[in-house]
């Protein structure tokens, strides 16, 4: 993550050399507490899977598992500083400042039976999740909702939902070395100056129209979304058709783009060319979001909602009903 000074982390065991990592580059520690807190919630929700079994999990990928570990043992390397051994400063605040997803409730057992009968393909695939007369309407009649950026930001929304899709926030933690580095007279810089935290947000100037897909079919996203049935589109070329020709005489807009979305770590971003249309906070990984975007042609403070309708989408897609 980071350049490291010349220690043999090999000889360590795993944990510990993440740890040592950690403590030659505490990048977290101008965090405040909730802050601190709120980063460990958003690492561990990244790390679990709703398996097969109905059993929460942790992710199988080892690449990915290898990731959020290591992130996840560094910021509990910062808790031990900051209050000493675990269970120190670990309080109901870290993972349950807000509603904690009932991964293992009523709508996750359906979801895990459904899918576990059923052999579906969900390669290179669009997926949405949705209530069931949503996701007839879409299967049906191709008919979908485009929604305003602005709309996510309401505090109606859980919290797999609610997001500030105008702005994503930096906050970088600067010793004094990566300040020396940055300053055109590093010989006035005191020896013994304090970090620095940096905060930058990136905004978008106006708002624009979202449609959002996903890209991956995990049981668990029908539980974040408070879904009881998903569309699976198999033909993407298709449905990008079918949607640009349904919106372009619609929305007019003076650009369109779809992407997969770009999850920004705000502590350790890797680019600073961020187009905020295609950010997202990296708290929101797991739903490997694919985006639809619609820059209106005239500056708008805010939009508002579009439905459109696309034509059946029964020969392009199926519907999972749970």
């Amino acid at each position: 993550m980071s350049t490291l000074p010349t220690v043999d982390y090999s000889a360590m065991p795993r944990h510990m050399a993440w740890r040592a990592m950690y403590r030659h580059q505490r990048y977290a520690r101008h965090l405040s507490q909730p802050e601190l807190n709120r980063r460990f919630r958003d690492i561990f929700i990244n790390l679990l899977v709703l398996q097969t079994d109905g059993k929460i999990g942790i992710v199988p990928k080892l690449e990915e598992m290898a990731r959020w570990t290591e992130l996840l043992t560094h910021m509990l390397e910062e808790f031990k500083l900051r209050h000493g051994p675990y269970p120190a400063g670990f309080t109901r605040d870290v993972l349950h400042s807000e509603p904690f997803p009932d991964l293992v409730g009523a709508l996750g057992d359906r979801a895990v039976a459904v899918l576990a009968a059923r052999s579906i393909n969900a390669q290179n695939t669009f997926i949405k999740f949705g209530k069931r007369e949503y996701m007839e309407r879409l299967y049906e009649r191709g008919g979908l909702r485009i929604q305003a950026a602005s709309f996510y930001a309401k505090p109606s929304h859980n919290g797999a939902v609610r997001d500030d899709e105008l702005a994503l926030a930096l906050s970088l933690g600067l010793s004094r070395d990566d300040v020396v580095r940055l300053v055109k007279n590093p010989q006035d810089v005191p020896a013994n100056a304090p970090g620095q935290r940096v905060n930058v947000e990136f905004r978008s100037p106006e708002d624009y129209w979202l449609y959002c897909v996903s890209m991956v079919m995990e049981p668990r996203l029908f539980v974040d979304f408070d879904a009881d049935a998903c569309v699976i589109i198999h033909d993407q070329a298709a449905f990008r058709a079918r949607l640009a020709n349904a919106t372009l005489p619609v929305l007019q807009p003076v650009a369109t783009r779809d992407a997969p979305a770009l999850y920004i770590d705000p502590l350790f971003p890797d680019t600073v060319s961020i187009d905020i249309r295609f950010a997202k906070h990296f708290r929101y990984t797991y739903q490997r979001e694919h985006r639809f975007v619609w820059v209106p042609r005239n500056s708008r403070t805010t939009l508002g909602h579009v439905d459109v309708e696309l034509g059946p989408l029964t020969g392009i897609a199926e519907l999972v009903l749970i």
